[in-house]
């Protein structure tokens, strides 16, 4: 009867003793960030580390900055009790963020706590590049009176070259059109020397024949 009275009595103490660890609830064991953390640069990740296995599709966490925007951040990952997330790009300023988090336990019962971290660098300006610098125009070369190519910026402008070009030009045309309304010199000088030698010949003959005459009555 003794004997009988101790089992049931250390079988109610082992009941008792394992009753705090089947109805208890997950508990967070450690972060990354931690809690109070100050990372030298902005996370990448989120690890939340759990005293049993969680599943990932009931668990929800959010970050918020100091401004009240929320950090994008991608999808939860569980492994056993740890649970990673990527963290995004965030244009948040530098300051306090809260981690707020939501898990199911393993008796379905949802556990939830909060932590902070603080960031102490502003997040980075995007590389700004600049706009393609447009290449240098050269002003057309042109050709002045004198054959020499000059492009528009040397000589001034381009309307100057060709006043300049249209005025020595000018002269030269008038100059071809005088002598094309009329028959070249060389055509003078011959019909003079033709005439000249014509008139010699016709006083030669007119002074031959008086000669003539004049001997006829001698006779």
């Amino acid at each position: 009867m003794t004997r009988l009275a101790l089992s049931a009595l250390l079988a109610i103490l082992a009941l008792f003793g394992a009753a705090p660890q089947a109805f208890a609830h997950t508990e967070l064991v450690s972060s990354d960030p931690a809690d109070g953390a100050s990372p030298p640069q902005r996370p990448t990740r989120l690890t939340l580390t759990f005293t049993q296995p969680v599943p990932a599709e009931s668990a929800t966490v959010t970050v918020t900055g100091p401004d009240g925007v929320a950090w994008p951040l991608g999808e939860v990952v569980a492994d056993g009790a740890t649970l990673t997330i990527p963290m995004g790009e965030s244009g948040s300023p530098a300051g306090r963020y809260t981690v707020s988090w939501m898990v199911e336990a393993l008796d379905g019962d949802f556990t939830d706590g909060t932590f902070a971290f603080t960031l102490t660098s502003p997040p980075q300006a995007p590389a700004v590049t600049p706009p393609p610098t447009a290449p240098a125009v050269t002003p057309p070369a042109v050709t002045t009176p004198a054959g020499t190519p000059t492009s528009a910026a040397s000589t001034g402008s381009a309307a100057t070259v060709t006043a300049v070009a249209t005025g020595t030009t000018t002269p030269a045309a008038t100059v071809a059109d005088d002598e094309g309304s009329g028959p070249p010199l060389w055509v003078w000088i011959v019909l003079v020397a033709v005439l000249s030698v014509v008139g010699i010949a016709v006083a030669v003959a007119l002074s031959r024949r008086a000669g003539g005459e004049t001997e006829k009555p001698a006779e």
